[in-house]
């Protein structure tokens, strides 16, 4: 990095004197060179690219080389004596290059579904373009000017506005490593200057800056340069999408531009020029309902975080049943409704020595047959969970109640062969605490499991 500084630094300075004081034939080679490097950087690494992208850089080499092709028609235009305007023969070029860089990260962006850096990117390009479109498009379009003029002086910054937009929304995605990405994004605000601002300083400076009007895109190209020289410039468009935390970056840019509507506002009030209402009222409406479906994303993902938190705190992870907070919940609400209840607890024989013989992965896997077994064979009114380790806890209510002991039988039948299951049952008494319930099933299952194992045992309806 500083031995590149002082190069970038000598380059950028050759360019100033050059482009200012440089005889034409050394003005063209200037103008011609960063696209002819950003070229030849392009092929060297387009073999380095991931193979799943590669379509996408030969896009990308593609519009470099239509580019480079371009400023050599444009410099031998001047050379022969024509004068910079719309349409030149070098135009077709600069808008198929272009077309051809902005379809590069189109496809770099194919297969990123990220709502909400999609809406940050537009907001963030939409109150750039109110910006540039009131106090520089329109300004320089007013008077009725030739179509060409005007169809020519909109696409070029609409172009390069959509460039950094999907640059942007790269970057906002996780898919864009930080310095290619910077490096990129600096590439787009100087074609964006270039094509929107460069021209009409002209109008405005005291000194006459015309002769650079070249600097910002030969500036451009030298960044493109540099950043897909990066050694991280392979990772363009891939890894695994994933929204960024919000950054100061973050914020400065997206809120930055959200800004920009009513700063154009104020400055063209301050200044006393006719405010451009058309622009600044429809860019604004526009902020507006990216800004409340950016919020309404926000206010989801919140929501769907909260509510999978809460599954998570009520349910097993290992086999998907409620966990034991969740049953208890449960008993307490059905304990206080008054009505018919029933509970069981099933506890798998011999796992100790299961898990010891065999590992703890077949018990895992034990623990899920059976609670899959267990769950298909009771009725959806019926409340199952793992109650801890390798035992299980039944809840049946309403009418299930009368058929508890035959639903118990059937759970210890369709226990995974050739594990067995001790299972303990009771029907709770009038007005009975859950806790003496559970205490009266707990002795119901070790009646169970002393008498054999492999068999459901009924605690006595009454005390």
């Amino acid at each position: 990095m500083t031995r590149t500084r002082p190069a970038a630094v000598l380059a950028v300075a050759g360019l100033v004197l050059v482009d200012g004081w440089g005889p034409p034939v050394a003005q063209a080679v200037a103008a011609v060179g960063p696209a002819v490097v950003a070229g030849a950087v392009a092929a060297s690494r387009l073999r380095r690219r991931p193979v799943a992208l590669r379509a996408a850089w030969l896009v990308q080499l593609a519009g470099v080389l239509v580019l480079a092709v371009g400023y050599t028609v444009f410099q031998l235009t001047l050379l022969l004596g024509g004068t910079p305007g719309y349409a030149l023969p070098a135009d077709p070029f600069f808008l198929a290059g272009s077309a051809l860089v902005t379809a590069w990260l189109l496809l770099l962006n194919r297969g990123t579904r990220d709502r909400a850096a999609t809406v940050d990117a537009g907001i963030a390009v939409t109150g750039l373009g109110v910006a540039v479109t009131a106090l520089l498009l329109r300004p320089a379009l007013a008077g009725d000017p030739d179509p060409v003029d005007v169809a020519f002086t909109a696409v070029y910054p609409v172009l390069d506005l959509l460039g950094l937009g999907l640059l942007l929304r790269l970057r906002l995605a996780g898919r864009a490593p930080t310095r290619p990405a910077n490096l990129l994004a600096a590439s787009w605000g100087c074609l964006l200057f270039g094509d929107s601002a460069f021209g009409a300083l002209v109008a405005v400076l005291p000194v006459d800056v015309r002769p650079w009007l070249g600097l910002p895109f030969q500036l451009a190209l030298l960044l493109q340069a540099a950043a897909l020289a990066h050694a991280r410039s392979d990772d363009l468009g891939t890894g695994i999408p994933r929204t960024r935390a919000w950054s100061r970056t973050h914020w400065v840019v997206v809120g930055g531009a959200a800004c920009l509507p009513p700063a154009v506002l104020l400055a063209q009030g301050f200044a006393g020029v006719t405010v451009d209402w058309l622009v600044t009222g429809a860019g604004s409406l526009l902020l507006s309902a990216l800004a409340v479906s950016r919020v309404h994303h926000a206010v989801l993902s919140v929501q769907g975080q909260a509510d999978l938190q809460g599954r998570l705190a009520r349910t097993d992870e290992l086999t998907g049943l409620p966990n034991r907070r969740s049953w208890d919940a449960e008993l307490r609400r059905a304990a206080e409704g008054g009505g018919p209840v029933a509970v069981a607890l099933l506890d798998l024989d011999h796992f100790k020595r299961l898990n010891d013989s065999q590992g703890h992965a077949a018990g895992d896997l034990l623990l899920r047959a059976a609670a899959d077994a267990w769950r298909s064979a009771l009725p959806p009114d019926a409340v199952l969970a793992r109650h801890g380790g390798e035992e299980f806890a039944l809840l049946l209510q309403g009418d299930l109640v009368a058929v508890a002991d035959v639903l118990a039988d059937r759970l210890r039948r369709v226990c995974p062969a050739p594990q067995t299951v001790s299972v303990g049952l009771a029907v709770r008494r009038p007005g009975e605490h859950p806790a003496a319930l559970l205490a009266r099933v707990d002795a119901a299952l070790y009646r169970a499991k002393a008498e054999g194992r492999d068999r459901v045992c009924t605690a006595a309806p009454t005390g």
